[in-house]
């Protein structure tokens, strides 16, 4: 019998180390997708909006095959759901559109709008955001859109809990609105090119498109920067213990960090233009925008 010199046992020991941070294995649920853009679940399907080819996607979360719930769109891109209906942004015709979840043809929830990105449910009201103007509402049910913020800002994505709307400026602030309407506040001020929002219950966090990770608290407070250095983060979720997020491009990866802070890590590497991360039930989901793909991978 052999025994280990103290430097082959330190060797031994850092291999077993390496091997527990490898990235998690990974399913391709659907592949041949055009330009996959952004996710979201009611805990039997995913739904995609293929923002190359102009359709609206499904997918059993059990897995199966992908099937078209819209098509000839124009762009879409941020997608939300209600217990009813799906809706999505066409930034390439300008509108917000919804469809019942049932089945049927998608109808205008709003025309005309200004370079609409990223759109939410909350409150009775279907959120989005006017990429080249300011954020918007109108009632889930019907009725006339109106504008939820007074300043041209130039909005990104949004996030909402039980009483705001909150999102991202290209100014670099992060604002705030009651959903039921009311005066606007600025929650903080950080880095420009804020790109991506999550939310726990007393943290707001988002990406920067130059590198950074900042959160800030939603009681209020100075901005906390918790990662820098980071190749264009974007899509940014948050569980009870890590934060996630995408990078980089057709060599892109799925990175996560400790919540409470620390060094970031590569969760899932030699990804294609990474985006759109969904958490659901012990899960991570994201779509490849180059690669045309929608992969799951536990957390």
């Amino acid at each position: 019998m052999h025994t280990l010199t103290r430097a082959a046992s330190l060797a031994l020991l850092s291999l077993v180390v390496a091997c527990t941070s490898v990235p998690r294995p990974e399913t391709v649920l659907a592949s041949g997708q055009t330009g996959p853009a952004s996710l979201v679940s009611d805990g039997t399907y995913l739904y995609w909006t293929n923002r190359t080819g102009g359709e609206v996607m499904r997918l059993p979360l059990a897995g199966g095959t992908p099937e078209q719930r819209a098509s000839g769109q124009v762009q879409p891109q941020g997608i939300a759901l209600s217990s009813t209906h799906l809706y999505w942004a066409n930034r390439g015709n300008h509108t917000v559109m919804k469809l019942p979840l049932a089945g049927g043809e998608p109808v205008p929830v709003a025309t005309g709008q200004s370079d609409p990105e990223d759109v939410a449910i909350a409150g009775g009201y279907v959120f989005w955001s006017n990429g080249s103007a300011t954020m918007m509402k109108a009632p889930e049910a019907s009725g006339a859109a109106s504008a939820v913020s007074d300043q041209t800002s130039s909005p990104s994505e949004l996030v909402t809990n039980a009483t705001h709307v909150l999102w991202a400026n290209s100014d670099g602030t992060i604002r705030r609105a009651p959903l039921a309407g009311g005066s606007e506040e600025t929650l903080a001020r950080g880095d420009l090119n804020a790109t991506s929002l999550a939310l726990d219950d007393t943290h707001v966090y988002w990406t920067t498109f130059w590198g950074s990770i900042q959160r800030v608290p939603l009681a209020g407070g100075g901005v906390e920067k918790l990662a820098e250095g980071e190749n264009h983060p974007r899509a940014i979720a948050v569980d009870g213990s890590f934060l996630y997020w995408a990078a980089g491009g057709k060599d892109g990866t799925i990175r996560r960090m400790a919540r409470s802070g620390g060094k970031p890590e590569t969760f899932a590497g030699d990804q294609g233009e990474p985006a759109g991360i969904l958490l659901h039930a012990g899960h991570l989901y994201w779509v490849n925008q180059s690669a045309g793909t929608v992969v799951r991978a536990p957390r």
